[in-house]
């Protein structure tokens, strides 16, 4: 009974996580008609965050802090090569594309975690997990509106959206391998987001966001509006997301987070007034069909599960 409500809470916790990444296309539209770059949009998506991990962690958990100099690899990796190169790669994606085109190539991530999660983690690969991959992401596809759609794809954004997918997949991996070499949620978001904002700083031009800030007509509410953003669609998710990486594995994280661009249809209809036809709701249907496959379990299943996650304690920590 412990182990099914501790999978409960890890699910909650990653499906919150997806629902807030959901909103951030509200967030980048904003932002660009403010003729921000997508550098100095990532920026304001990781500074504040990070500012808030580091004011908690000296003043109140200096534990989480710790590391070790031999690990710092693992935090620097998914810091740069998930968290910035993901954010760039997405908001690029959105730029030249649109929300629910970057969401779909966004959502290869689920069978791309999963891959490597059975090769790095020996997390099994079941009929279930398989099957909720493939609902997830065809209900992403119809969602997107990919499908019955004849406009071409331009390379570039074919491109970055699929990097965008790989890199979003690695945060689970990276997060994972700090978790199996014994680190908190708070020093794995932390030193993450460290990291995160040491890369895109370099790219920062505070002369353009004067600019933003002076075009928006209100700078009080500009700078509002980016801190609002580093809480809800970066601080918040990771750490939830984060959070349920203790609780259930990667492969079945990702596929849940998949819950994302249906959130973002919702936001879309509901701010833009982009209302899903047909395919779109059948896609919703499908992603719920997903998550729900995911977490109600037989007895069998339960019992292969288990099994499963103790043989991965048991071969995990051996990842370096």
């Amino acid at each position: 009974m412990n182990q099914q409500k501790n999978n409960l809470v890890g699910s909650v916790l990653v499906i919150l996580a997806g629902l807030l990444w959901g909103v951030t296309g509200i967030f980048v539209r904003y932002l660009s008609a403010l003729e921000l770059d997508t550098m100095q949009v990532t920026f304001f998506k990781i500074a504040f965050a990070t500012f808030v991990l580091l004011f908690y962690c000296v003043f109140f958990d200096r534990e989480a802090l710790k590391v070790k100099a031999r690990d710092l690899w693992v935090f620097v990796c998914a810091g740069l090569v998930s968290l910035v190169f993901f954010t760039w790669c997405y908001f690029s994606t959105i730029q030249a594309t649109s929300m629910s085109t970057a969401a779909i190539l966004l959502y290869a991530a689920p069978i791309i975690v999963m891959l490597l999660s059975a090769l790095l983690f020996r997390e099994k690969i079941t009929k279930r997990k398989a099957l909720a991959c493939g609902l997830a992401f065809v209900g992403c596809a119809l969602v997107s509106g990919i499908v019955g759609n004849s406009t071409p794809l331009p390379i570039s954004a074919l491109i970055t959206g699929i990097l965008s997918a790989f890199g979003y997949a690695l945060y689970s991996i990276f997060g994972k391998i700090a978790m199996n070499k014994g680190y908190r949620t708070e020093t794995i978001t932390t030193y993450t987001f460290i990291f995160a904002t040491l890369g895109v700083g370099v790219f920062f031009r505070p002369s353009q966001v004067a600019a933003a800030a002076t075009l928006s007509g209100n700078p009080a509410k500009f700078y509002g509006i980016c801190i609002l953003m580093s809480v809800v669609v970066s601080l918040l998710p990771y750490i939830f997301y984060t959070k349920g990486l203790e609780r259930v594995p990667a492969g079945k994280a990702s596929i849940m987070a998949s819950i994302e661009p249906v959130m973002a249809t919702v936001m879309g209809a509901l701010v833009f007034h982009e209302i899903p036809d047909a395919f779109g709701f059948l896609g919703i249907v499908l992603v719920i069909a997903a998550i729900v496959l995911l977490n109600v379990h037989g007895k069998g299943s339960r019992e292969e599960e288990t099994k499963t996650e103790k043989g991965n304690g048991n071969e995990q920590g051996t990842v370096e």
